[in-house]
């Protein structure tokens, strides 16, 4: 081996890694197309949920629409109360 390629290789073992860091969790990537008016919908609650990305906000909503189907199908109902209002709201899931 000679001085010049035992120099190209510590220098390639230097090297940054390129793109975004490897998650440690793996995953499938899915590509959506979200209508303007639902993206300014994700933004909105991205700010209110102070949401780091629009990614967070959509798995945070896939999150709570699993357990409400996952409820549904225990024949369970998922409901809302207002601390100001009497009475409850039932959630409708069409499924």
């Amino acid at each position: 081996m000679s001085i010049i390629e035992g120099s190209a290789s510590e220098a390639h073992e230097e090297r940054k890694p390129r793109g975004r860091p490897k998650s440690l969790e793996t995953g499938s990537r899915i590509h959506l197309y979200i209508p303007d008016s639902l993206t300014a919908r994700l933004q909105e609650l991205q700010r209110d949920t102070h949401a780091s990305s629009l990614t967070e906000v959509v798995k945070s909503a896939l999150t709570l629409y699993a357990a409400a189907v996952e409820e549904h199908k225990n024949g369970g109902r998922v409901y809302f109360k207002r601390k100001d209002e009497n009475g409850e709201r039932q959630l409708a899931l069409f499924i």
